[in-house]
């Protein structure tokens, strides 16, 4: 059994990634700096591989989670794949690094109100 260390989710650790948020069961990131997997995860972003993406932004959070930035991308990766839940999450801990900002607020509405229509 393993916790990852972003998002405290417990889970068999059968393929090394935890299965809500992505992150490396261990912490992940290989030898890479948080800024360097920062600028993989935007590169793969702009390519359209969003779900590289969403692992390369888990890893970075990983190695510096004060980054506001790496949150917010990580939320909007995950808003692109669907997982509304997730981008909610991680939008909120963006929230709470840098509480009061519009960009960041209006995210949260938007994964909000799609998490709600699912319900429907």
């Amino acid at each position: 059994m393993a916790v990852c260390s972003i998002c405290g989710t417990m889970f068999d650790n059968i393929d090394g990634k935890c299965p809500e948020c992505g992150a490396p069961a261990g912490g992940g990131g290989s030898g890479q700096s948080a800024e360097s997997l920062f600028a993989e995860a935007m590169r793969r972003i702009k390519a359209g591989q969003v779900g590289d993406a969403k692992g390369l932004l888990s890893d970075a959070i990983s190695k510096d989670p004060t980054k506001v930035e790496y949150h917010f991308y990580l939320g909007s990766a995950k808003y692109k794949l669907g997982d509304f839940q997730g981008a909610y999450k991680a939008y909120q801990q963006a929230d709470k690094l840098k509480p009061n900002t519009d960009r960041i607020h209006k995210c949260l509405v938007a994964a909000r109100q799609k998490m709600t229509e699912e319900k429907k």
